[in-house]
């Protein structure tokens, strides 16, 4: 009896410790569930630890079962934080579309933003994402407070990031403008494990299409993306496919975040603009220049069309949300300091709202603690705009033609 007692002792306390895990980590939906088993795995704990302590009768054996008890929990709590690194994320292929007589082109538009949703496997690829580019693997002991960190920004904008949502509606307004008896598309495709285009061309092949464009809706290729397009890189065959070029150089893209930003200005006075750049972690900076030059490229060209509207040139600052300085934070106090009063931060490099535009903008913008007389804006991000589905279908009608010097970056 004695012996069940201590295996019930224990049983329970790793129990305990698992559910306390994986209660950090799961959806919202299966919370309940999990603390049921919690809950459940406690009381077994100390059901069996009140019974040895009536059996032995000794403070001692109260301290040993305490210990065991604790260091049992820590081993649950470390035995599931040890497995998060196997959680993978599901990456579903886009349904395709019917082939015409004759095979019409189909158009993949790749995604480079987060889950509508949260779920633990895109977050152990993010990690594993900044693990990769150098940063610090996370202590066992903190690793599942990571999940739960991102699955309360996710309830703090009402479970769903919109950015899913307006990538969808950018390529049904892309569609509208493409010949339908030419294009089939666009199949948005979120970027996954860097195989996921790879296998799509692949479908596309299989389901009879000998045409297919590619083009991306970001303004230029992050990491993810550009390890899609590597993923990819081994021809299919019978599969002719082209790529659009970069909308890091587009003016009509520069121009509509202008306009957007110059929509809400005030006097030019008192008028500061901080345009927001992505920025890369560690070893990514160094392997992908091109994203933040393109990024820093597109952003100073919004910065030359609203100094041509009349913003003081030292008054529109290019800085960037994360990893690199200055960023926001430091860029809308140093605006404050130059004298601006309405200071507006505009995402120009981010064409849909995320949880970073959405949380983390406004939150460092208020890190700055500014003077109670300015006040700080942020211009929404464009979304499906019009303008940038004339954008994408005119890139991809450019990319169909497959005439030199028209942006096609890689046909094979």
């Amino acid at each position: 009896m004695t012996p069940l007692l201590w295996v019930g002792l224990v049983g329970g306390s790793l129990g305990a410790g698992s559910a306390l895990a994986v209660l950090l980590v799961v959806t919202r939906r299966r919370e309940g569930l999990v603390m049921v088993a919690g809950v459940a795995s406690m009381a077994l704990s100390v059901l069996a630890g009140n019974r040895l302590l009536a059996v032995y009768d000794q403070p001692s054996v109260a301290v040993i079962a305490s210990v065991i008890a604790m260091a049992a929990i820590g081993g649950g709590f470390a035995l599931v934080a040890s497995l998060l690194a196997y959680v993978r994320p599901k990456q579903e292929l886009p349904v395709l579309p019917p082939v015409a007589t004759p095979p019409r082109t189909l158009v993949i538009a790749l995604a480079d933003g987060e889950a509508e949703e949260y779920a633990p496997g895109e977050v152990t690829r993010e990690i594993a994402d900044l693990v990769d580019a150098g940063l610090p693997e996370p202590a066992l002991s903190v690793y599942p407070f990571h999940y739960a960190a991102q699955k309360a920004r996710y309830r703090a904008v009402g479970g769903r990031s919109p950015e899913h949502g307006q990538v969808v509606g950018l390529a049904e307004r892309v569609e509208t403008r493409l010949d339908r008896m030419r294009f089939a598309g666009p199949l948005v495709l979120r970027c996954g494990n860097g195989s996921s285009l790879d296998g799509l061309l692949h479908a596309a092949r299989e389901a009879g299409f000998d045409t297919a464009i590619v083009t991306g809706a970001y303004i230029a290729e992050g990491y993810r993306a550009n390890a899609e397009r590597q993923g990819a890189d081994v021809p299919v065959p019978g599969l002719s496919v082209s790529s659009t070029r970069s909308l890091w150089a587009s003016d009509e893209l520069a121009r509509l975040v202008a306009r957007r930003t110059l929509a809400v200005r005030s006097d030019p006075e008192i008028t500061g603009v901080a345009l927001v750049v992505h920025g890369q972690p560690g070893e990514y900076e160094r392997v992908n220049r091109s994203f933040d030059i393109q990024e820093n490229s597109f952003a100073n060209r919004v910065r030359l069309f609203l100094v041509e509207e009349g913003l003081k040139s030292d008054r529109v600052r290019v800085c960037t949300a994360e990893w690199r300085d200055p960023g926001v934070t430091e860029t809308v106090r140093h605006l404050a300091a130059l004298g601006c009063d309405r200071i507006l931060v505009v995402p120009a490099c981010h064409p849909f709202a995320d949880l970073q535009t959405l949380l983390d903008l406004p939150a460092a913008a208020r890190d700055a603690r500014v003077p109670e007389k300015v006040r700080v804006v942020h211009i929404a991000p464009w979304g499906d705009d019009p303008v940038f589905a004339e954008v994408l279908a005119a890139g991809i009608e450019e990319a169909a033609g497959g005439a030199p010097g028209t942006g096609v970056a890689a046909t094979r």
